[in-house]
């Protein structure tokens, strides 16, 4: 839910909460995120415009596929076609690429991030199988996050469903979600900074790995 001017009525976990949230993640799955950190650093280099092949092998492959395990979803053909799509949406992503979920007034740029967000979700594709599939909403968020790190939170079902309750995972929804990212930022800011200097890692992951081990772990453990 959203409050006038579209910030989110703040729901947050106490710093301790977050904190081991965050340090449980990172005692199992730190090595995995050399992987995360490498396509990332690599990625920010890259003008997005001009992509090619190269440029999805050794990066976006490994991110999507290898670290996200999109493999299922997406496979090299959907990844082929979210190269050729970012490449249409390079213009409207390059002004965001520097851009920081925190001091960034993202109701100025609500239109801009549901065109994205959409462009990139609906974006369709034949599978090997040569069935018709669409790039769909992790997968989305995860590639926005990959253009520009500091900007873009990722979630996945369990996150936007039982997490923050966005059933239709559409633009409007992933907007919402990052306004109450952007609050449970602001509310453990120094807590974030804390975790932030000690594992090397963005704000923005730190927030994808409490909302991981909240919503998706802490779930299957209980089931």
């Amino acid at each position: 839910m959203r409050m006038p001017g579209g910030e989110s009525i703040p729901k947050f976990p106490s710093s301790a909460e977050f904190q081991r949230n965050v340090e449980e993640m990172m005692e199992k799955y730190g090595i995995g995120d050399c992987i995360y950190k490498q396509c990332v650093e690599e990625f920010s280099r890259v003008e997005i415009a001009l992509l090619n092949e190269k440029h999805q092998v050794r990066i976006i492959e490994p991110f999507l596929l290898t670290w996200g395990q999109m493999g299922r979803v997406l496979g090299y053909k959907g990844v082929e076609a979210i190269r050729g799509q970012l490449k249409v949406l390079a213009g409207r992503i390059k002004p965001l690429r520097q851009k920081n979920l925190l001091s960034e007034d993202i109701n100025s740029i609500e239109n801009l991030i549901i065109e994205l967000y959409d462009g990139i979700r609906k974006t369709r594709f034949r599978s090997k199988k040569g069935r018709q599939k669409e790039v769909g909403p992790t997968a989305a968020s995860k590639v926005l996050h990959l253009t520009c790190p500091n900007l873009f939170v990722m979630w996945d079902t369990a996150i936007r469903n039982k997490g923050y309750k966005k059933k239709s995972a559409d633009g409007k929804d992933y907007f919402e979600f990052l306004c109450e990212m952007k609050n449970m930022w602001k509310a453990l800011e120094l807590t974030i900074r804390n975790l932030q200097q000690r594992y090397g890692q963005r704000a923005t992951r730190i927030l994808d790995q409490y909302n991981y081990r909240e919503f998706r772990e802490k779930e299957s453990e209980e089931a």
